[in-house]
C-alpha cells in the first residue's frame, strides 16, 4: 500500500512538470506555427490573442484554395533564438519552418525563416500575430 501511494505521488508531480513544461514559449509558438501551416485554423486561433484572431482568419480566407495540400504537409519548426523579456511577460521567438506550402504557387519550401512575438496571458503563452 505504501508503494503504491508513493507512485501516485510520482506520477502526479511528473503530470505536473509535464503540464508546466507545455507553458514555454518556444513550444507554444512551435505547436502555433505547426497548426496555421497546415490549415488547422480553429487550433492556430486558440494559442494566439484575440487581437490575432482576426489575422488568422485572414490568413484562412487566402488559403481556401490551398487547404487540401497544406493539411497534407509536413511541418516541422526548428526553434532558433529565445529572447524573453526581463519582466518575462513577452519573448520573441525565430525559427525555421520546413515543409510549408507556398500559398503563391503550391509549392513546398525546404525552409522559411520565421519571427513570432509571444505574450504572457494568465500565465499563459499566446503568440501575438500580426501580418507583415
Amino acid at each position: 500500500m505504501r508503494k503504491l501511494k508513493l507512485f501516485m505521488v510520482l506520477a502526479l508531480v511528473m503530470v505536473l512538470a509535464a503540464c508546466t513544461n507545455n507553458n514555454k514559449p518556444e513550444l507554444v509558438a512551435g505547436e502555433f506555427t505547426k497548426l496555421l501551416y497546415t490549415a488547422d485554423f480553429e487550433g492556430a486561433k486558440a494559442l494566439c490573442t484575440e487581437e490575432s484572431k482576426q489575422a488568422v482568419d485572414f490568413v484562412a480566407a487566402f488559403a481556401t484554395q490551398k487547404v487540401a495540400e497544406m493539411k497534407k504537409a509536413d511541418i516541422k519548426f526548428e526553434t532558433t533564438e529565445v529572447k524573453v523579456a526581463d519582466d518575462g511577460k513577452s519573448a520573441d521567438i525565430k525559427g525555421i519552418v520546413k515543409g510549408a506550402i507556398d500559398l503563391k504557387n503550391g509549392e513546398v519550401k525546404d525552409s522559411t525563416d520565421t519571427k513570432l512575438h509571444m505574450v504572457k496571458q494568465n500565465e499563459k503563452w499566446l503568440v501575438d500575430f500580426k501580418l507583415k
